[in-house]
């Protein structure tokens, strides 16, 4: 059975390999846990800092980033939605 580090960091793994699939870089910057994750859906790509204040929260900063690329939307109702299906849809893909 996965403890939840090893459960996060494979839901992690889940969403970046379809951000991949979709065109879309993840890049894990070490820099001051005061930055917040961002996207350029331009650009498409996602930045997530690895040492954010809210680390246990980056499942879903990375999904929200991914459907800001995906959908060029900055709407949080919007993007709220998506994330929760996006991690709920991944959750069913980690592997044990």
């Amino acid at each position: 059975m996965m403890n939840q580090n090893e459960s996060e960091k494979t839901l992690i793994q889940n969403l970046e390999e379809f951000a991949t699939e979709q065109g879309i870089d993840c890049v894990w910057l070490d820099t001051d846990p005061k930055y917040i994750p961002v996207s350029y859906p331009k650009d498409r790509v996602v930045f997530m800092n690895k040492n954010w204040e809210y680390g246990e929260k980056s499942s879903l900063a990375l999904a929200y980033g991914i459907e800001a690329v995906i959908h060029e939307n900055s709407s949080v109702d919007a993007l709220n939605a998506y994330a929760q299906n996006l991690i709920k849809e991944s959750k069913h893909c980690i592997r044990i």
